[in-house]
């Protein structure tokens, strides 16, 4: 009888239930995130953030941290909507994806010691971002884009001109793992005190939803469900397992949420003491 065993690795009612009941009870997170990200104001010039932008000006480090609540909001939303009226097998992980990196990167820039390493690290992603433009000109125009060596001149020399940073950090990769890594130990109290805790440190939610996204079938049989359509060794559907889904989605909605919140600390002066 072994031999003919079914290899079923469904969930049950009880664990999908709690999984819906989990997203209900994340979804003021996620209205909040979604509102909050079209509405985040200029900081004022006083602030931090204010101050941080003086340094990077053309590129505002106000305006990065805005795109990515933007990104991570949107994603986030089209993860919402999906699951309301289906549990698609892989696409759902590429938005979470998106959603814990964007947000990471906007609180790796605000999460700063000082206001010299904040303007550093918008700068250095900046120069990745300009990097990564000139390839795209290339491709589309295939010639040389004067442009792109301007920008990346301008932003070389706001680099140079920071203070207590080394000219060298301009060329340091900004490694999206290592940086969500980073704010993964930053913010793990914030994560445990919530409401609604983050299941999942930021870097393993966005692994795991990587797995997927580079299509790793070693990684698919341990994260998504095997449906049996005949015998042990015979042919099988995967589907997603919810309480995954709901843990990642948990992880990506906080994560947005507290850059918002850190945007919003760091765009408001300092009330000064009496």
């Amino acid at each position: 009888m072994e031999s003919v065993r079914l290899l079923d690795t469904r969930e049950g009612v009880a664990l999908e239930n709690a999984a819906q009941s989990t997203l209900e009870s994340v979804r003021p997170v996620l209205l909040r995130v979604v509102q909050q990200s079209k509405s985040l104001a200029d900081p004022v010039l006083e602030s931090w953030l204010g101050r941080v932008d003086s340094r990077t000006s053309p590129f505002e480090a106000s305006q990065l941290a805005r795109t990515f609540a933007l990104v991570a909001a949107d994603n986030l939303l089209q993860v919402e909507m999906t699951l309301r009226k289906s549990l698609p097998p892989f696409a759902l992980y590429s938005m979470i994806r998106s959603a814990i990196e964007a947000s990471s990167l906007g609180l790796w820039i605000l999460d700063a010691r000082d206001e010299q390493e904040a303007a550093s690290r918008t700068l250095r992603i900046y120069r990745q971002n300009i990097a990564s433009d000139r390839t795209m000109w290339n491709t589309l125009v295939e010639g040389p884009s004067a442009s792109h060596d301007d920008l990346h001149w301008e932003a070389e020399s706001r680099h140079a001109a920071l203070r207590g940073i080394s000219p060298e950090a301009f060329k340091k990769a900004v490694l999206s793992s290592a940086i969500i890594g980073v704010v993964d130990m930053k913010h793990a109290e914030e994560s445990e005190n919530r409401p609604l805790p983050s299941p999942l440190a930021g870097l393993e939610a966005w692994r795991m939803c990587s797995s997927i996204v580079h299509a790793n079938p070693i990684s698919m049989l341990h994260l998504l469900e095997r449906h049996p359509d005949g015998n042990v060794g015979e042919s099988a559907t995967r589907t997603s397992r919810l309480s995954f889904v709901a843990s990642f989605y948990i992880t990506a909605c906080n994560r947005s949420e507290s850059l918002i919140k850190a945007f919003h600390s760091r765009s408001r002066p300092r009330r000064s003491s009496k």
